[in-house]
């Protein structure tokens, strides 16, 4: 082996919780050096749409927003999966304390850049919820200053030449092509000045600070092992680098962001048996370094948590992966259980949650379930139309409702009444079976955009089953409030701080926000990290 390589701090992974970490460290006087498993930067943030949830941000306060901790923390609570407060609050109440910090930080400290974004929390029914303000979406940022590593920037699924608002303001989803006429210059003015938005620009502006600040980056660098002294302290790790070891010694200590563990068919199979359909994620997220952790004695929580959504097939580095967005959200479509019987609401903010799992409620739901629409739907969101060949039979189309019920295995009888009912109640306009529209602040703006109900009548009718698609596992290594990873009898382990997908995520699945929620919580557990790693002594 050769000879090891010694630094302060050693960041595994390079997404938005390792750079917001590598660049505080290294604000705060560190040598740090970040080791990237791949020839890609960024991990599962440079690929999402890079919305960051951060209550009480200077933002927010500088728009006149009124918020605060304990209001963020009202809310969080309210929120939060039953029970969990029990192990969970003190990690909330450091995530709201920190959130903040970790904002003006990473302004101040690097070319990362947001705007307020035009969308609510999700609960507002709910103690301590805020109408704006707290969803942060990033503007712009140009890569020019990266030199070579700009073209190592991990590419994403959805494009990311338009900021959120400009996407809004576009219609994109529903009008891409529209859109990029729009702005056609903008997108040409980006491309050619190496400019992007979205999760390419936040980790392209926190990847400017970190090397401004003197931070070294290997890629093609798979961390395979960490290295503990005699009292279980873990001082470093072991890399494969060009197929050759290289220990990489950590004087304070070690920070794993290297994301979930989605892309490991073992762990997916024993913590979601049978039921993910699409992983959006970089094939790569193997749980590295959840295993590694776990090797040395490091204890788990909230395995069985993720990112879910329902999404249409896209292929990403050759592979299969789901393409994250909200295709189930329209008037015209209707979710059925295996009886053919709606049972929901489907404009209900964390319908992913509780048809996939065995909740309360989602015990008593007949699988497998269907969402049920038309043709007018597919061709009006035609994403969906674009990108069903790319799985044949995933999207199921029939000239009749009845062959439709043989097509899904649904009772004809049943899915024809329930068609026929929806179809009454559009016609009204109230839905009196579910509230679809009415039955939260979220549905009313989501009704108010795009309609509540319309009834699904023109052939060919079209079917794809409800299986969960995950963007990232958010269970992993059991924390305390400063990010340092624990035993299973409570101890810690010293040197070791966790972030990101790989750490047990105190919010879990039905999170406080529409979106940012990981990004927001990790970038701060990044930061929260870092502090504690450089202020603690061996």
């Amino acid at each position: 082996m050769s000879e090891a390589i010694e630094r302060d701090v050693i960041v595994v992974g390079s997404g938005a919780a390792a750079l917001v970490s590598a660049l505080r460290c290294a604000a705060l006087g560190a040598s740090v050096t970040i080791l990237e498993k791949t020839g890609k930067i960024g991990g599962t943030s440079a690929m999402s749409g890079g919305m960051t949830w951060i209550p009480a941000n200077r933002l927010m306060l500088e728009a006149g927003l009124q918020d605060s901790e304990t209001e963020a923390l009202d809310y969080i609570r309210a929120t939060a999966p039953d029970g969990w407060a029990a192990s969970e609050e003190p990690l909330w109440e450091a995530q709201v304390a920190n959130g903040p910090r970790m904002l003006d930080f990473i302004l101040e400290n690097s070319a990362a850049r947001f705007e307020i974004a035009d969308v609510p929390d999700p609960h507002m029914a709910l103690p301590g919820a805020k109408e704006r303000g707290r969803l942060l979406a990033p503007t712009e940022v140009s890569g020019r200053e990266l030199g070579a590593y700009f073209k190592h920037i991990r590419r994403s699924t959805i494009p990311q030449d338009l900021t959120y608002n400009e996407s809004v303001i576009a219609n994109m989803t529903r009008h891409p092509i529209r859109a990029y006429l729009r702005y056609s210059g903008t997108v040409v003015r980006r491309w050619l000045t190496r400019t992007r938005s979205k999760g390419n620009s936040l980790v392209i502006g926190l990847l400017r600070g970190c090397l401004a600040k003197g931070c070294g980056i290997e890629l093609n660098a798979r961390v395979a092992e960490l290295l503990t002294d005699g009292n279980g302290s873990v001082v470093g790790v072991v890399a494969e680098v060009a197929g050759q070891p290289i220990t990489y010694k950590a004087r304070k200590g070690v920070v794993l962001a290297t994301g979930g563990f989605e892309w490991d068919s073992e762990l997916l199979d024993t913590h979601f048996p049978g039921n993910a359909e699409f992983l959006s994620s970089p094939s790569t997220n193997t749980g590295d370094g959840l295993k590694m952790a776990m090797r040395i004695g490091a204890a788990t929580a909230h395995m069985n948590q993720a990112n879910i959504m329902l999404q249409p097939p896209v292929y990403y580095e050759k592979m299969l992966h789901g393409l994250p967005l909200r295709i189930h959200a329209e008037p015209d479509a209707i979710f059925v259980d295996a009886e053919g019987r709606r049972f929901t609401s489907e404009y209900e903010f964390n319908i992913a949650d509780w048809t996939v799992r065995d909740t309360e409620r989602g015990s008593r739901l007949r699988r497998p379930a269907w969402l049920i629409t038309h043709w007018p739907m597919v061709k009006r969101a035609w994403l969906i139309k674009w990108y069903m060949n790319n799985k044949p039979g995933w999207l199921i189309t029939a000239s009749s409702l009845d062959e439709l019920a043989t097509k899904t295995g649904l009772p004809a009888t049943q899915l024809k009444q329930t068609v026929a009912r929806f179809n009454d109640l559009a016609a009204t306009g109230v839905d009196d079976d579910f509230h679809r529209g009415t039955a939260s602040d979220y549905e009313m703006r989501l009704a108010a955009s795009i309609g509540a109900m319309a009834p699904i009548q023109t052939a060919p009718f079209v079917a794809f089953e409800m299986r969960p698609s995950i963007l990232g596992t958010k269970g992993g290594i059991r924390t305390n409030a400063s990010g340092q990873a624990m035993r299973a009898d409570g101890t810690l382990i010293s040197g070791l701080y966790c972030a990101g997908n790989v750490m047990a995520n105190p919010t879990g699945m039905r999170t406080p926000s529409q979106v940012g929620t990981t990004l927001g919580a990790y970038m701060t557990w990044g930061f929260i990290g870092a502090n504690a790693l450089l202020s603690n002594n061996r």
